[in-house]
């Protein structure tokens, strides 16, 4: 993505992409994204925004038709804020800030207490338990977040 005064550029085969996805979850009659599948639609793309995240952009961006996102207000999205650096990035940066020792990795009981106790979508005790269950343990207890992040990424 690159800027061009002022707008947004997306690479070509970014826009086919993001058009093939959108046409995937629009409405046929409307030519529309209904709002409902718009988040699911945004993860499919490689941005996850949180519902709340996504509800106060829509506010801003579509006014012409309530309930439904335009081909150019999609893309806005997609390459916006939530796309300008990748989610691995901000888990990365989130994760720094708990890891006191600077050495890439966190206690297990910790990054249990980060996935259950924060954020907007918080994890049941259930979903945490499996997440952390697929992750290797090092001998001292904890767990390196690039793994976490690959993992959360790849879900």
């Amino acid at each position: 993505m690159a800027r061009h005064g002022g707008q947004m550029l997306v690479h070509a085969e970014r826009a086919v992409e993001l058009y093939e996805v959108y046409q995937i979850f629009g409405d046929e009659e409307t030519q529309l994204l209904p709002q409902e599948r718009a988040l699911e639609a945004l993860r499919v793309t490689g941005v996850n925004p949180t519902e709340l995240d996504l509800d106060n952009a829509i506010l801003d961006l579509e006014k012409r038709h309530p309930g439904y996102i335009e081909f150019d207000n999609f893309v806005k999205l997609c390459v916006g804020e939530w796309g300008e650096l990748p989610s691995g990035a901000l888990l990365r940066e989130a994760f720094r800030v708990f890891d006191i020792s600077n050495s890439g990795s966190l206690p297990v009981d910790d990054v249990r207490k980060i996935l259950v106790g924060t954020g907007l979508e918080k994890l049941t005790e259930e979903e945490a338990d499996y997440m952390l269950e697929k992750l290797p343990v090092a001998e001292d207890g904890t767990i390196y977040y690039q793994d976490l992040i690959d993992l959360i990424n790849s879900i």
